[in-house]
């Protein structure tokens, strides 16, 4: 029997860095899917448009907002390399 209110929290995974960009990377991708959707069904005249800018515009942030994950792992990566011991 499973209470209705959880008085413990149940202890979560701790999901590594890797794990995180690639659950971000999915988020995108799947934004970018319903954008897409969206979009072919605007061109047979089944859509709205206000939805398909709307899903094409929260697809590009969130592939902005992985752009620039990369660039700041990767700038730290190099950062990292360069230090001198």
């Amino acid at each position: 029997m499973r209470p209705a209110v959880l008085i413990e929290p149940q202890p979560a995974e701790s999901a590594g860095a890797g794990q995180l960009f690639a659950a971000m990377l999915d988020g995108a991708n799947a934004a970018l899917e319903r954008a897409d959707i969206a979009a072919s069904l605007l061109a047979a005249g089944k859509g709205s448009i206000a939805e398909a800018a709307i899903l094409r515009a929260k697809a590009d942030v969130a592939l902005e907002i992985a752009a620039v994950a990369a660039s700041r792992a990767g700038a730290a990566v190099t950062t990292l390399l360069q230090t001198q011991v």
